[in-house]
């Protein structure tokens, strides 16, 4: 495996150029319930993650080239102009517009998370990809834990317009430091038949129904907080989650976790604990610290099979269709899980999200006994 300081820029470069798929979305959220409502505010914010989740999937096939860094480059000066006519009308009393605009907004955030993972697969030989993908993991997890965090510092110094003018400046950043990066080069490659084969498209569903799942629960989380009346305790609950994922990552990149199927097992139970825990907000935030540990594990074993799984040459597109699929659904289980939580409280959304995370360990479990072989017939 590669040493952790030859990857470390290219990780380094992921977590800034992702950034902006989260401080977009939160800042969107509160610039607009900030001028109207948080009616308004939710739809922008989910019109701006449908555009960034959609973006990787129109333009995947230039990003398996040499043509990645152009591509880039291109939504990172379209993302500008972008950014400015959304705030300029999140003010707007037309719902049709703010969505519009919003999504054109997400949709211009350049897709530097497919490109990355591409990167790290081309760097890695396959027996070591699942301990790259941790760190890879890692990585996502720090992002979550910092664009919250800066989103609340540009609130505190120029309110939340300041937050969502960062969008640019971290995708600008990020396109940089990856554009520092040896092109793939993989255009000779470029595989003539379909390449959303039956094992990536059992992948993608996996991905969706994770994402699916963990939308759900972060809602869970946050609502437990606000009914024990201590409302500031919701970001730190996830940033607790992604503590305990960082943890895991790291186990995972160092020392290696069970098999995935185990991790995907643990992590639905861990998860379903967390309606058991809204007795008590401190319990609650030790059972989301244990939900934590297998996450980044978890989610870095589905990345590895979508390298074993999908074409070489396709593997920035692959992961752009699992970053849409977990993107979307994660806005059908905002929906969802937001509805059964107001009317049947937090603890409604733990077994569902249970079960679609077995499903997503099973989609992963029928699938690996496939790679194996493929990598014995290789072998031989």
């Amino acid at each position: 495996m590669p040493p952790l300081k030859a990857l470390l820029p290219l990780l380094v470069a992921g977590t800034l150029g992702r950034l902006p798929s989260v401080t977009l979305p939160i800042g969107a959220l509160l610039l607009v319930a900030d001028r109207s409502n948080l009616t308004r505010g939710g739809l922008a914010s989910g019109a701006v993650s449908l555009g960034a989740g959609g973006v990787g999937v129109v333009v995947g096939r230039h990003l398996d080239s040499q043509r990645a860094a152009r591509v880039l480059g291109f939504l990172a000066l379209l993302h500008v102009p972008a950014v400015a006519a959304f705030i300029a009308l999140a003010s707007t009393r037309s719902g049709l517009l703010l969505a519009t605009v919003g999504f054109v907004a997400g949709a211009s955030v350049p897709p530097v998370g497919p490109v990355v993972r591409a990167l790290l697969a081309q760097q890695t030989v396959p027996s070591h990809t699942q301990k790259v993908f941790a760190y890879d993991s890692m990585s996502v997890e720090v992002t979550w834990i910092g664009g919250p965090l800066l989103v609340s510092g540009a609130i505190l110094i120029g309110g939340p317009a300041l937050a969502v003018a960062l969008s640019p400046v971290m995708a600008a950043i990020g396109v940089a430091a990856i554009g520092r990066q040896p092109s793939r080069g993989t255009s000779h490659l470029e595989p003539t038949g379909h390449w959303l084969t039956r094992p990536v498209l059992q992948l993608v569903i996996a991905f969706a129904l994770a994402g699916t799942a963990f939308r759900a629960v972060t809602i869970a989380v946050t609502e437990v907080a606000r009914q024990h009346g201590h409302d500031e305790w919701s970001g730190a609950l996830i940033a607790i989650w992604a503590v305990g994922s960082l943890l895991g990552g790291w186990i995972a990149a160092r020392r290696g976790l069970p098999s995935l199927p185990l991790l995907g097992v643990a992590l639905a139970i861990s998860i379903g604990l967390i309606g058991v825990g809204r007795s008590s907000i401190w319990l609650t935030g030790v059972l989301v610290f244990v939900s934590g540990v297998p996450t980044a594990p978890f989610v870095s074993g589905l990345n590895a099979l979508v390298t074993r799984v999908a074409a070489e040459a396709a593997h920035a597109r692959a992961f752009a269709a699992m970053q849409a699929a977990a993107t979307v659904m994660a806005a059908v289980g905002a929906a969802a899980g937001g509805a059964a939580i107001d009317r049947w409280g937090p603890a409604a959304v733990s077994v569902p999200s249970a079960m679609l995370l077995l499903g997503a360990a099973a989609l992963s479990v029928l699938e690996e006994p496939n790679v194996r072989a493929a990598q014995l017939a290789d072998a031989g």
